[in-house]
């Protein structure tokens, strides 16, 4: 790739992303809190979203969308996904083998990224000290402080909802560690290509192979009625020997007959996921980037079931986050990591559930409105969509904009005269009517020789009179 084109679109990035920075800290408070999504109007205000991840994917050379659903078309179509879900929890079962099944399609790539970091609480951290020394802005360093609690109080939600650790087919997430540490050293095969002491990484839920655990006693432990590992006042820790740029931290395997949160189905589809790999083919995890401790940051996951294809999970969104690619060292990582990905399609994936899972491709699988996006409804309601704007412009002259009529006056005399008129009309007797008008003008407004005030409703009427017919 040119490298004035890749200076270019970094300076690009820089320059948007320092722009809505700089109002946020003057108090313009306008930015989107949705984490993960990568495309839209809500993702480009985020700073916890990917999308310029996702511009750098593009700028690349891969094709990328977003992915709402597994279908086989996209496990034919699709050579990468990114997934950023927004929680912690277990994934579903049916998720997993859909995944699985794609990977052992061969020289897919899946990038996984952890939940357990904030972008908005470093969003506003990084705000409240632009303004800590200004004594000006001090009602707005306490507006990020508050901000700061909030984005604290979601994750820690997150975080409270879910074991402290979590499995998927692939790995474990130990989620034991409850403080956030900023990572200052790193080692493994990508520790060359970033300075870490530029870069802002951070660390806390960790990775683990699934390779590196005693597999017998990871079942126990999350089965539902298991049998004791240990005594069992002590916990079980398995460290076996560890093969180079492997990561074998320590994870600790809680007492068997004790439990935190009842049995739930995001236990069962754990203690399923755990249970997909045989004990003697387990995937194999080794670390791209670890953090100090041999913690692992990036790592690649790999299985003889897959051929070519494996899994890249990331420890949280600190690298690939839109705060985070401001640091040109977090860019320089981001790019060594799409140079992974195939330069095809790639899809996106994110948000609260798991996408859902069709068996097949046929327009009965859309519900509701999604029924008005497949063939051949979806060039229906373009067409219907066109037509039905063409009437709202043809129908505008005659209906105009909304306004409001005028308010009839009780005080205007001349309505009171319009229903009398109108009453003795309805009696439909025109001498009566006669008599009655010249009644008012000669008793009510004393006037006896009006033309109005003579009227002979037996003898004919002159022609110049009033009441000649």
């Amino acid at each position: 790739m040119n490298p004035n084109f890749s200076k270019t679109v970094d300076r690009h990035i820089t320059i948007n992303l320092l722009i809505t920075i700089v109002f946020a800290c003057q108090g313009c408070n306008r930015l989107s809190r949705e984490y993960g999504i990568s495309e839209g109007t809500e993702a480009r205000q985020s700073p916890a979203a990917i999308s310029v991840f996702r511009n750098l994917c593009d700028s690349e050379g891969c094709d990328t969308k977003e992915v709402r659903s597994l279908s086989p078309r996209a496990m034919d179509r699709l050579k990468a996904i990114v997934w950023s879900p927004n929680h912690f929890g277990a994934h579903r079962s049916e998720t997993f083998e859909w995944v699985n099944q794609w990977l052992a399609s061969g020289d897919r790539t899946l990038v996984y990224v952890g939940r357990d970091f904030s972008a908005m609480e470093d969003y506003w951290r990084q705000c409240s000290e632009k303004l800590l020394l200004e004594e000006s802005n001090q009602e707005e360093r306490w507006n990020c402080l508050e901000q700061i609690a909030i984005a604290q109080r979601e994750l820690d939600q997150l975080r409270s909802s879910v074991r402290k650790n979590v499995a998927t087919p692939w790995f474990l997430f130990d989620y034991t560690n409850s403080v956030e540490k900023q990572v200052k050293s790193v080692s493994g095969p990508w520790a060359d290509s970033i300075d870490i002491s530029k870069s802002r990484i951070f660390l806390r839920g960790v990775p683990v192979g699934m390779n590196l655990r005693s597999y017998s006693d990871l079942k126990k432990a999350f089965d539902r009625e298991p049998t004791p590992i240990s005594a069992p006042t002590t916990t079980n820790t398995v460290a076996p020997a560890t093969a180079p740029n492997t990561i074998a931290p320590p994870v600790n395997i809680p007492p068997a007959p004790e439990f935190e949160f009842e049995w739930s189905k995001q236990d069962a589809d754990m203690l399923t996921a755990i249970k997909m790999f045989p004990e003697n083919d387990l995937p194999r995890l080794d670390f791209l980037l670890a953090a100090q401790n041999r913690e692992p940051l990036i790592a690649e996951i790999t299985n003889s079931k897959w051929g070519k294809s494996r899994v890249i999970v990331l420890a949280n969104s600190s690298m690939i986050s839109n705060l985070g690619l401001i640091n040109d060292q977090n860019r320089t990582l981001a790019r060594r990591l799409i140079a992974k990905l195939p330069k095809k399609s790639v899809g996106f994936v994110s948000g609260s559930l798991d996408p859902t899972v069709r068996k097949d491709d046929l327009a009965e699988q859309q519900k509701g409105f999604e029924m008005l996006t497949i063939w051949p409804l979806n060039v229906v309601t373009l067409h219907a969509v066109f037509l039905g704007m063409l009437a709202l412009i043809a129908l505008y002259p005659i209906f105009g904009r909304p306004k409001l009529l005028p308010r009839k006056s009780n005080r205007d005399f001349g309505l009171h005269v319009d229903a009398v008129g109108a009453m003795l009309m309805k009696s439909k007797d025109r001498f009566y009517a006669l008599a009655t008008i010249a009644d008012y003008f000669r008793q009510v407004r004393k006037e006896p020789t009006s033309p109005w005030a003579n009227v002979d409703p037996v003898a004919q009427q002159d022609p110049t009179s009033p009441f000649a017919k």
